[in-house]
């Protein structure tokens, strides 16, 4: 393991120094396991190395979440961009499962919730992204089963995995300091871009893929990604695929469709064909979408999933609806 040159990596990104300490360890318990696959060290693991520890740890009952953010970041300072990419596959929408449990509690109540998915075990951490789906497609199903098409996708676009207010504070202040709301997602946008030319220029990730000027330029010609145009009461907004550069060369259908999605409980679903999963589950990334600008207008909003990849569109695409008395919106 390069200690000194990881430390230095963690000192740019102003790590504290108890988080340093336990990534050090940890990186070193992994790479004491791979010395004993035939690997001299870390620098030499493939992505199927990854997977490889990461199921060890599993089997052995102690494989933790600090595991994965050591490994991430470190790979991430060795440039082993695609073992990033195999990491971050375990951890998308993590708290995905016991959000939509914890939903249905409040929305049917905790009898007929544990009525709805009994024998439904939730995956445990490091659990293989090919095998998530089964459990998505169980779930899906069951709630199918149970609940009508308008409160099933009021249910998942309810937000599953919230993040704290705070984080969309800045972008609260921004709308704030704005002329209007679509000069607000004009700058949303550039800021956006922005932080994607940042990534670009110093061959850093962007969560879970690399982005190169080609990346940046896709997005940039598209104010709807990682920005939002509004129509009307609507804000359009088209996700950013998750793997952008394979997306933009793949010629396959199914396999662009596959590079556009973000989520592990379905993406192994649309590469090998099964299970089939109701697209309805993609009301769960529309929640997601609509989070900051509830935060933003400070009160809920509507949101609706116009295309998904799961339903065979080439990317996903969701419609915000905007409380009326902000469109237009001008400053005070």
């Amino acid at each position: 393991m390069d200690e000194k040159g990881f430390r230095g990596y963690c000192a740019k990104r102003k790590f504290e120094e108890e988080a340093v300490k336990l990534y050090v360890k940890l990186v070193k318990e992994c790479e004491e396991f791979l010395k004993k696959k035939g690997k001299k060290a870390l620098e030499d693991a493939s992505s199927d190395d990854v997977k490889d520890l990461v199921a060890s740890l599993v089997k052995n009952q102690t494989i933790m979440l600090d595991h994965f953010r050591a490994l991430a970041r470190y790979f991430d300072f060795l440039h082993k961009k695609e073992n990033v990419s195999v990491l971050y596959g375990y951890l998308e929408g993590l708290g995905v499962p016991e959000g939509l449990f914890k939903k249905l509690k409040e929305t049917v109540g905790e009898s007929r919730s544990e009525e709805i998915f009994e024998g439904v075990q939730i995956p445990p951490l490091g659990t293989r992204p090919e095998d998530k789906p089964k459990t998505t497609k169980k779930i899906m199903d069951r709630l199918e089963a149970h609940l009508d098409n308008k409160s099933l996708r009021e249910l998942m676009s309810s937000g599953l995995e919230v993040f704290p207010d705070e984080w969309y504070l800045p972008e609260k202040k921004m709308f704030q300091e704005s002329d209007s709301l679509d000069d607000f997602l004009r700058n949303r946008h550039k800021e956006s871009v922005e932080m994607l030319q940042k990534h670009s220029r110093e061959k850093t990730m962007f969560y879970a893929q690399e982005i190169d000027d080609e990346v940046v330029e896709y997005v940039q010609k598209n104010q709807e990604m990682m920005g939002g145009l509004r129509k009307g009461n609507i804000i359009y907004e088209t996700k950013i695929p998750y793997q952008t550069k394979k997306f933009l060369h793949e010629k396959d259908p199914k396999m662009k469709r596959y590079y556009a999605c973000h989520c592990s409980w379905v993406r192994e679903a649309i590469k090998s064909g099964s299970p089939k999963i109701s697209s309805d589950f993609c009301y769960c990334s529309a929640g997601y979408h609509k989070r900051p600008f509830e935060i933003i207008f400070g009160q809920p909003v509507k949101a609706d999933v116009l295309e998904t990849v799961l339903k065979g569109d080439p990317v996903c695409r969701f419609a915000i609806h905007v409380p009326e008395k902000l469109v237009p919106r001008t400053r005070k």
